[in-house]
């Protein structure tokens, strides 16, 4: 019944919309705050059926009473020290304004351009701050079905020195549905690797100094392991594995500049106009 009544009210205040201020007549009032069909009629699409709309007013008008049931009940209990947000409000403009001005600021101005010389020059001048918490390697690898027909041609393809072989290794990696990985150039992290081969190695140290290539079955896969360079936790990190932290760096330091340059300007420039008016500061 409640539900027809509202359908009916909306079809009626929606049909009339175009005469005087229909849209404007009040649909509730709660403590001197008012609610309009105009302000339900904007949050509901046009395209929505007669019984769609009332569905939709009804539950807009439910939640506008019970939120301002609850904010006046707020205004009648709380204590006049927690209901003073005006501080608190303009604060955190104020921190938006900011943030919004610097990211702007720093969108324009900031380069990003970081050279290799730029990069070598900040690691061997902070040599002490790249030191290994982890094992770190240079691997390839392949894992294949065990019974696979391609076994022999694959393994001899993945021992060979040669580098139009590895092209082939990783093309017959793809057209035999193998798993693999390979790039001579980038260190893996000793905990990424293992979560990629189950291995179970409880001396890590002694492992990368004895082994460097490996060759196991498991869960019917045939597992391929060829080490090609590894660094021991707590020894000096190599450039090639920080060169993308320390240009991350070289860019934070120079936003940090930025940022503190573009302050002191408007400062001194504010000071130099007059702008800045200090009274009754303590000596």
């Amino acid at each position: 019944m409640r539900f027809f009544c509202l359908l009916c009210l909306l079809s009626f205040a929606f049909a009339s919309c175009n005469i005087g201020d229909d849209r404007a007549q009040l649909v509730a009032e709660i403590a001197g705050k008012q609610l309009t069909w105009k302000e339900i009629s904007d949050v509901i699409p046009d395209n929505s059926s007669p019984e769609d709309s009332a569905a939709l007013a009804d539950h807009y008008i439910n939640d506008w009473v019970t939120k301002q049931l609850i904010i006046s009940k707020a205004e009648s209990s709380l204590p006049d020290e927690l209901k003073s947000f005006e501080e608190m409000i303009e604060n955190y403009r104020s921190s938006l304004l900011i943030y919004a001005f610097e990211q702007e600021w720093v969108r324009q101005k900031l380069d990003t351009v970081v050279s290799d010389q730029e990069i070598e020059q900040y690691y061997n001048d902070n040599e002490k701050n790249f030191q290994l918490k982890d094992y770190i390697l240079k691997v390839k690898f392949s894992a294949t079905a065990a019974d696979s027909k391609q076994i022999g041609a694959l393994k001899k393809l993945f021992n060979s020195t040669k580098p139009e072989d590895l092209v082939k290794w990783q093309q017959m990696c793809v057209s035999i549905g193998a798993s693999y990985y390979f790039n001579e150039e980038e260190w893996m992290k000793w905990d990424e690797f293992i979560q990629q081969i189950p291995l179970e190695v409880y001396d890590v140290e002694g492992f990368l100094r004895k082994k460097n290539t490996i060759e196991f079955e498991k869960d019917n896969n045939l597992y391929l392991i060829s080490i090609t360079d590894y660094q021991l936790a707590g020894s000096k990190s190599p450039l090639s594995f920080e060169r993308d932290k320390i240009k991350a760096m070289i860019i934070n330091r120079r936003k940090l500049n930025l940022l503190e340059t573009m302050r002191l300007d408007i400062y001194t420039k504010a000071q130099q106009n007059g702008d800045i008016k200090l009274y009754n500061k303590k000596q």
